[in-house]
């Protein structure tokens, strides 16, 4: 029931161009929005807000590959665009239903079965075109400046199911998001499509300027629509909350204009993103019979795509000498000899040492992400990944070192800091490790367990009275930016 819950706010959010369900502590005082607009300022909190509910209730992907993609394409985009504000980010949902949604201050979630649905590269671009235009037009916000209370209202109703439904009451749930939403859907409509149309347009654009495929757009819009009067009760969740009519693609078709067809060809990223997407919402005990019927039969576009999903699918049924074998292959597949060495990919690295740290074969692992972080500089799951083995194999002064070199390129990174406190764990440095560790909650923004870690880190015993002043003051700085805000 929560799932299901979680979904329906997901959609009405985007469908209503509201954030998704907040907390009602979390609600920040805004005034009486009827007399006044929704600043910048305003929506980037009502985001982040919306991103700690989406986090807590465990729907959002922390799989670097993945958000590394979508951050890639996004900017991609953005840049094209020249977005200067909002900073946008992009982040994947493991759900298999085809859908994205923006909500404000620039987040942008994409569901993996969107990933998985996209026939090329472009058409997911299309869709994060569109979202993002959904963001730098202030729909939201605009959106509130035609509704007045009435839809802040909704975002109540909102907040009042999200509670509801943490307390296992799911029937309460559904009558407060019904109450609340059904006062403002009418009014809704007269806004849904001039954006929906606003949102195609300036997408378009940026798609033309990224140089992906301007066409993907209709191309997508088609399909959905196909698919809609094929399957009319269950339509996909993009359909029912971006409606697709057929002025919007006759709309889509005649913005294409004269211009001429230029194939834009997939990156071998995005081909084995949309496998790793696949085989993690089938699991591996249907990816694999999934993939090895696939393989057997040659019912494929590109084998190195399918071959890593194959041995994704093992490396997740814990499988790892089979997963190896299949990875081997697929590196076989793109032309990567074992002893020569070739041109190979960072996801089929990053696997290769995954493998083998659980193989237990920890050196074998920093060996190859060592080299493999050479190669392919850009990629952080590698940096991860290297850090991760060299924890395991006991190299804690080449860990420390990786990750101080880590964070001095990406300071904001949760991620590295979680791994600095599994390192000073190893170590047995509790007051290092509890520092770390409250440092991670705070770039999650989240502030009561980054306290208590720091709480936790002053009462071990030591005489580092250093260390000792430089947690209270960061305790304080904390604090006082947490007051400033209230």
């Amino acid at each position: 029931m929560k799932q299901k819950l979680i979904a329906l706010m997901l959609m009405v959010s985007t469908a209503m161009s509201v954030p998704v369900p907040l907390q009602a502590a979390d609600i920040p005082d805004f005034g009486d929005i009827s007399q006044q607009g929704l600043s910048t300022q305003q929506e980037r909190e009502i985001g982040e807000n919306a991103m700690r509910q989406i986090r807590r209730s465990g729907a959002m992907m922390d799989d670097p590959e993945i958000v590394a993609y979508l951050n890639q394409v996004g900017y991609r985009l953005t840049d094209a665009a020249e977005v200067s504000e909002p900073q946008f980010t992009f982040f994947p949902l493991l759900d298999p239903s085809v859908n994205a949604f923006a909500m404000p201050g620039g987040f942008v979630g994409v569901h993996t079965g969107l990933i998985v649905q996209a026939q090329h590269e472009s058409e997911v671009a299309s869709v994060l075109a569109h979202e993002i235009a959904h963001v730098t037009q202030r729909h939201i916000a605009r959106l509130i400046d035609g509704t007045k209370s009435g839809l802040w209202m909704s975002v109540a109703s909102i907040a009042v199911a999200l509670l509801a439904a943490q307390a296992g009451r799911g029937d309460a749930a559904m009558a407060a998001l019904a109450a609340g939403t059904g006062m403002a859907v009418q009014k809704q409509l007269d806004f849904t499509y001039s954006f929906e149309q606003e949102a195609d347009r300036i997408g378009m654009q940026t798609l033309k300027k990224s140089g992906y495929d301007p066409s993907a757009m209709v191309v997508f819009f088609e399909r959905l629509q196909k698919h809609n009067r094929l399957y009319e009760n269950n339509a996909p969740d993009f359909l029912r909350t971006h409606p697709v009519t057929f002025k919007r693609i006759s709309d889509a078709q005649a913005r294409l204009g004269e211009i001429k067809y230029k194939p834009v060809p997939d990156s071998l990223e995005f081909l084995l993103i949309r496998e790793k997407s696949r085989t993690l919402e089938l699991g591996g005990r249907e990816g694999v019979p999934y993939y090895t019927n696939i393989i057997a039969e040659k019912r494929y576009a590109n084998e190195t795509a399918q071959r890593y999903g194959l041995a994704y699918s093992h490396f997740l049924l814990q499988q790892y000498d089979q997963a190896w074998t299949a990875l081997q292959e697929a590196k076989a597949s793109l032309g990567v000899d074992k002893d020569k060495g070739g041109k190979s990919h960072a996801m089929l690295e990053f696997l290769a040492g995954s493998i083998k740290i659980g193989l237990g074969q920890f050196e074998q692992a920093e060996q190859i992400l060592s080299a493999a972080t050479l190669r392919f500089p850009s990629s952080r799951a590698l940096i991860y990944g290297l850090i991760d083995a060299q924890i395991a194999a006991g190299h804690l002064a080449a860990a420390q070192a990786a990750i101080d070199d880590a964070l001095e390129l990406y300071p904001s990174d949760a991620w590295f800091y979680q791994r600095r406190a599994k390192m000073y764990a190893k170590k047995g440095d509790l007051m290092r490790q509890y520092q770390a560790q409250g440092e991670y909650y705070v770039r999650l923004q989240e502030y009561t367990p980054a306290f208590e870690q720091f709480d936790l880190a002053l009462k071990q015993t030591g005489s580092d009275f250093y260390l000792l002043s430089s947690i209270e003051a960061r305790i304080r700085q904390l604090r006082e930016e947490q007051d400033s805000k209230k």
